[in-house]
């Protein structure tokens, strides 16, 4: 497993899309985050694993057709 993390903005220039949009992601469910302050604080610090992104990137190009051989 690769322990590797993005941050919002990290993620959002991955994708070339807003920030906004790797929040939709992450707040409809979609996208599995980890809170890194853990409940502390008023805002969460979130982070995403690489290997969460790089599953749910594959499987939106397969939803798409995209990855047809």
């Amino acid at each position: 497993m690769d322990a590797t993390l993005l941050d919002r903005n990290q993620l959002a220039e991955r994708w070339c899309v807003s920030v906004r949009t790797v929040d939709r992601a992450r707040q409809d469910g979609r996208l599995p985050w980890i809170d890194l302050a853990r409940g502390r604080g008023a805002r969460p610090c979130v982070r995403f694993r690489l290997d969460d992104v790089e599953r749910y990137e594959a499987e939106c190009r397969i939803g798409s057709g995209l990855n047809k051989s």
